[in-house]
């Protein structure tokens, strides 16, 4: 049994494990006296240069310091998942939890072995992915759907011109005179869409499903101001006169939220109306949160909270903050209902809970292309029932 349980935790670290060896590799844990045989491997793993590419022992204490919690508090209320791990220490992080009977996993192949695979056949009634797609309404009210128009140049907004890029990306490019009026333009992603633009300044903009974004076409005056709903990550190119970038956050029925001013910066703005907190996470720069009378500053690598007042906080994983805009789901400790939310959005399909909500929480990560169903395994492999009917998902305990 330890042989085969040690080839085993072999082929989980390599991402080789096949549905049906992952449920023996979890009997197999469970079993009476298989304690010495993971910890065994996991000493190997950690020496073993061949498993990974870092040799800083720093880096490895604080692994292990931060698991110490979750491995004295054991299983109940907590189930921690790890899927596509990023990393060696990942890896034998997930492995540390398997093995204290604190986690349940799903394997995944790794991420470059993802790429080069062939998708599976779609099933029929399958809900697949969301995309590249948004809705661009232009200042006099027309319309363009960017998912389905040609590339080039869609539309002249006074001097600037609107092109959609090979790449899907939506451009302005202006020609340096001054507007003779002030012109805006709306992007809106619907649910299952996401998009991303450059905006007049030489700002990127990504915006996550369900998000929209109003703009000038030409910035002019003494700032640089848009409005946003939903989620964006924002790249805001730094202007030589120093112009103050500022966003300010709205609701879907259009009543400002708060504000963000910026110089020059890389920050993220979570602000769907059904999330509760507004999540302002800066990764580069400063930037000041106002919100009525109140103001904070934020440093990178914190965040601001606003709900009935503004909170700043250093979030664990800043990876969890922007996994979106890289083409991924990363969940730290998350429960249902916040993930299914995203699901909501991304996939375009509705949640309900007959019995109620679950109450674990998951951790772990894996790429936005996959389907629904093979997105609410993660649930599955819990012992969570999830079920998909037309475009909604019903979950019980």
């Amino acid at each position: 049994m330890h042989a085969d349980l040690k080839n085993l935790l072999e082929k989980y670290l390599a991402g080789e494990l096949s549905a049906e060896e992952f449920r023996r590799l979890w009997s197999a844990l469970r079993e009476p006296g298989s304690r010495q045989t993971w910890e065994s491997f996991m000493k190997e793993v950690w020496d073993d240069p061949r498993y990974h590419q870092v040799e800083d022992n720093g880096a490895k204490e604080a692994v292990l310091e931060k698991l110490r919690p979750v491995l004295k508090e054991g299983p109940r209320g907590k189930r921690v998942l790890f899927i596509n791990r990023r990393n060696w220490w990942a890896a034998a992080a997930s492995l540390l939890l398997l093995g204290a009977g604190a986690a349940y996993f799903f394997p995944h192949k790794k991420t470059a072995q993802l790429a080069s695979t062939p998708p599976a056949p779609i099933k029929k009634n399958e809900v697949l992915p969301g995309g590249d797609k948004a809705i661009l309404t232009l200042a006099d009210g027309t319309t363009i759907t960017l998912d389905s128009a040609s590339n080039g140049m869609l539309s002249q907004q006074g001097n600037t011109k609107v092109v959609k890029l090979a790449n899907g990306k939506l451009v302005y490019n202006t020609n340096g005179a001054v507007a003779s009026e002030v012109m805006y333009n709306t992007m809106r992603t619907p649910r299952g869409g996401q998009y991303r633009i450059t905006l007049p300044d030489g700002t990127q903009v990504w915006l996550n499903a369900a998000s929209s974004i109003t703009y000038p076409t030409a910035f002019s005056g003494e700032e640089r101001m848009v409005k946003v709903t939903g989620e964006a990550y924002f790249e805001v190119a730094p202007l030589e006169h120093k112009t103050p970038f500022k966003v300010k956050i709205m609701s879907a029925a259009g009543e400002e939220k708060a504000q963000v001013l910026v110089l020059g910066t890389h920050f993220n703005i979570n602000a769907y109306d059904n999330e509760g907190d507004i999540k302002t996470t800066l990764l580069e720069g400063a930037v000041k949160i106002t919100q009525g009378a109140a103001s904070v500053n934020l440093k990178p690598r914190q965040q601001a909270k606003i709900a009935q007042k503004i909170e700043v906080v250093e979030p664990d994983d800043l990876e969890e903050v922007t996994a979106w805009k890289e083409g991924y789901f990363k969940f730290n400790e998350a429960d249902i209902g916040s993930i299914l939310r995203q699901a909501e959005r991304w996939y375009d399909v509705n949640v309900t809970y007959p019995n109620g909500v679950p109450k674990d929480l998951f951790s772990g990560s894996l790429p936005r292309h996959v389907s629904l169903t093979k997105f609410l395994e993660i649930l599955v492999y819990s012992d969570i029932n999830a079920k998909i009917k037309e475009r909604t998902v019903i979950i019980n305990p």
